[in-house]
C-alpha cells in the first residue's frame, strides 16, 4: 500500500473517529493530508470506500489480535474460552473506538458487514478447528461441528449491534467468564 494511500486512511480514521462518519467530508479528510480532494480519487472512489478500507483493514487487526491470544493457550477446551473471553473483550474496545457508529450505524453496518467477510470466513475456519480439536481430546461430542462454529460467532456478533447502538457494555469485565460458561456450556453448565 502506498504511503498517500496509508496516510489518507490513517486521517480518515481520526476524522471519522472525532467528527463521525456523515460530518466527515472528502474535503476535510483531503485538508487533513495536504491534499485537494480531487487527489484522493486518485485512490478512493470516495468516502464510503475510505471507510470499506477500514473496515477490512480493522477486521484483519482484530483476528490477527483475536487469534494471537487464543494460540498461546494449549489447551482445546481452554482454548475454546479463551477464544470466547477474548473476542468479547476486543469487541468491547473496538465499539469504544468507533463510538461514531451509533451515530450512523444503521447506514453504515451494511459496507461493514460486506467488507469483512473474508475476515468472517477465516474466523469460521479457525472456530472450526478449535472444535474439532475439543471433539478429538475430549469426552465431548459436538455433533455439526460447522453449524456449531457460525452459531457461536453469530451469537457472539449478535451483541455487536447493541455495543454499537448503546453506550452500554453489554457483558461487563467481572461477568465475561459467566457469559463465556453460559454460551459454551449452557443453562445447566455440563461443562466439556
Amino acid at each position: 500500500m502506498s504511503t498517500n494511500k496509508t496516510k489518507i486512511l490513517s486521517k480518515s480514521r481520526e476524522l471519522f473517529e472525532q467528527y463521525g462518519y456523515q460530518k466527515t467530508t472528502l474535503t476535510d479528510i483531503a485538508k487533513s493530508v495536504g491534499k485537494v480532494k480531487t487527489a484522493i480519487y486518485y485512490y478512493f472512489s470516495g468516502k464510503e470506500e475510505i471507510f470499506a478500507q477500514l473496515v477490512q483493514m480493522e477486521a484483519e487487526l482484530f483476528n490477527k489480535s483475536l487469534f494471537s491470544t487464543v494460540e498461546g493457550e494449549g489447551e482445546p477446551n481452554r482454548k475454546l474460552e479463551l477464544y470466547v473471553e477474548t473476542r468479547m473483550k476486543l469487541m468491547q474496545q473496538l465499539s469504544r473506538r468507533y463510538s461514531f457508529l451509533k451515530q450512523d450505524f444503521f447506514e453504515l453496518m451494511p459496507i461493514v458487514e460486506a467488507n469483512r467477510t473474508e475476515s468472517d470466513k477465516r474466523e469460521i475456519t479457525y472456530v472450526k478447528a478449535i472444535l474439532e480439536d475439543v471433539n478429538e481430546t475430549s469426552d465431548a461430542t459436538i455433533e455439526d461441528i460447522d453449524f456449531s462454529a457460525k452459531m457461536l460467532i453469530n451469537t457472539i456478533k449478535g451483541l455487536e449491534v447493541q455495543m454499537y447502538v448503546t453506550d452500554q457494555i453489554v457483558i461487563p469485565e467481572n461477568e465475561i467468564k459467566k457469559f463465556r460458561d453460559f454460551l459454551l456450556y449452557g443453562v445447566i453448565n455440563n461443562k466439556l
